[in-house]
């Protein structure tokens, strides 16, 4: 029950100020703050910024589409909206929410520790909720590698955790945005039998439009962790 209150009073921090008037100009946070906010990967559909408040740091005011947050190091923080009112909360690491609505805030880093967050926008309206019951789901064949922070019918938001030498098995994902918070060298298996290794970098993003069905195995000497984002109500590219 604390987690679950956790969740919605930090998705409430991040959403209580909605840009309802359609004649206010959409003012992207990484135009007006570059120095804090970072993007990690763009395209028609999404939009992956990391985020970086020093002490005492404030971004200036600025929009933000629906978005999936999570806290990569936490802290505590001052929001202030558009009419003055402001909030104060301590965000924990590891924290993670969705809001689904337009908003407008500025962000005040008010503790002693460096904030890092992570933000995946939604760019356009999603209304058609696509059924992803057949797949098959990676935390229910491979529990001791995916760790499901939130799920709702918006968003499924994921840890994977790879030990040297670990494996998980054979699953599917639907449209699906990753970001790499520890990267490594790992093989990757599709199911029609092509094997890939490849070496991961810290902070490597990036976004799946259609179903993926493959094996991930860890061969290299670093833990990986990896926070996968998929999108219910995207529709899969075919083919």
């Amino acid at each position: 029950m604390k987690k679950i209150n956790l969740i919605i009073m930090l998705s409430i921090i991040f959403a209580l100020e909605s840009c309802t008037n359609t004649k206010d100009k959409f003012i992207n946070p990484d135009s007006v703050s570059p120095d804090i906010y970072q993007v990690l990967f763009e395209n028609d559909a999404v939009k992956v910024m990391k985020v970086t408040f020093q002490p005492n740091q404030s971004d200036k005011t600025h929009d933000h589409h629906p978005m999936t947050f999570h806290a990569l190091k936490g802290g505590k923080i001052e929001v202030t909206l558009p009419d003055g009112k402001t909030n104060e909360r301590n965000i924990p690491t590891g924290a993670t929410g969705f809001n689904s609505d337009l908003m407008r805030h500025q962000v005040k880093n008010i503790g002693d520790n460096t904030i890092e967050i992570l933000l995946v926008e939604n760019k356009y309206s999603m209304n058609s909720e696509v059924n992803g019951s057949d797949l098959i789901l990676p935390e229910e064949v491979s529990p001791d590698v995916y760790k499901i922070l939130l799920d709702n019918d918006k968003v499924k938001v994921t840890e994977a955790t790879f030990e040297p030498d670990q494996s998980d098995k054979m699953h599917e994902h639907g449209v699906m945005t990753f970001y790499t918070v520890s990267g490594g060298k790992a093989q990757n298996t599709l199911a029609d039998g092509t094997v890939r290794e490849m070496e991961i970098s810290d902070n490597f993003t990036g976004h799946g439009e259609k179903i993926l069905k493959h094996q991930m195995k860890n061969i290299g000497e670093k833990t990986i962790k990896v926070i996968l984002v998929e999108h219910k109500t995207l529709e899969p590219v075919k083919g």
